[in-house]
């Protein structure tokens, strides 16, 4: 019996592992008192698409949030621009709550799977006043292809 429980732990901290694994950021920046955690950029190699995948946490009081646009630049100089991300179930534009992590995805098209890198990935987000954005970037982000 004991053996028999000890092999459903280790099953379960298996799946705890992988679960840490998916959320654990590559890379975060902080900004207007939100946590912008990258958690991965992977490529699609039948359709040609690359989606970073960030999650935000908000250390300040529940708002709205609106990212404005991104682009990614490859290291052969090639640029991506997007309006495609959304945040949680909406659009470019959703509220986010106090110290809650919302997933984000950001899709580029027409991204052939020779580029390996972003050298650069520039964010424009909206925050207080209307009309007023704010940029953050990611440098040196690998894709994974799949």
């Amino acid at each position: 019996m004991a053996q028999l429980n000890c092999d459903e732990l280790k099953k379960e901290n298996e799946s705890l592992k992988k679960a840490l694994q998916i959320t654990t950021p590559i890379k975060t920046i902080t900004s207007s008192k939100i946590d912008f955690n990258l958690i991965k950029c992977e490529g699609n190699t039948k359709e040609q698409t690359v989606d970073v995948m960030l999650t935000l946490v908000n250390h300040d009081a529940n708002q709205e949030f609106q990212f404005e646009e991104a682009k990614a630049i490859d290291i052969e100089a090639n640029e991506y621009k997007t309006f495609n991300i959304s945040i949680g179930s909406g659009s470019s534009r959703n509220k986010i709550y106090t110290d809650t992590p919302v997933k984000v995805v950001i899709k580029f098209t027409k991204v052939l799977p020779s580029v390996k890198i972003f050298k650069l990935i520039p964010i424009s987000y909206f925050h207080d006043a209307p009309g007023r954005s704010v940029d953050i970037e990611y440098k040196d982000i690998t894709i994974s292809w799949k």
